[in-house]
């Protein structure tokens, strides 16, 4: 017995899997056996990749994905996992963006861990 064999639907959602080097693939599935979610994608940036001034809150994080990423996400600021609160999260078609609430610095290592 496959994955497809036991839940069908996850044929139909590996075809549409995006070939990304960044990209794992991930079967989250609900009870009626639905793929929730099949990619999962971390980004490594930097402080820098943000917009706004070195030091600052409020800086924005423009994600590199291509379609609309989902819950959950996780936020890693110079290896400390960030809280939801100190983050707020726009999931768009094109893009999704974090701004930090937290002093996010040029040289801060950021990695980001999503759903598509």
């Amino acid at each position: 017995m496959t994955l497809n064999d036991t839940f069908p639907k996850a044929d139909q959602d590996q075809a549409s899997y995006q070939n990304s080097a960044s990209a794992r693939r991930v079967f989250l599935v609900n009870s009626s056996g639905d793929s929730l979610k099949v990619s999962q994608i971390e980004e490594n940036r930097v402080g820098s990749d943000c917009s706004g001034v070195d030091g600052a809150a409020n800086r924005v994080l423009t994600l590199g994905n291509t379609s609309e990423s989902g819950s959950p996400v996780s936020v890693w600021v110079e290896g400390t996992i960030i809280s939801q609160s100190d983050l707020t999260i726009s999931h768009k078609s094109s893009s999704s963006t974090i701004t930090f609430s937290i002093n996010i610095y040029d040289t801060d290592s950021i990695r980001i861990l999503y759903y598509i």
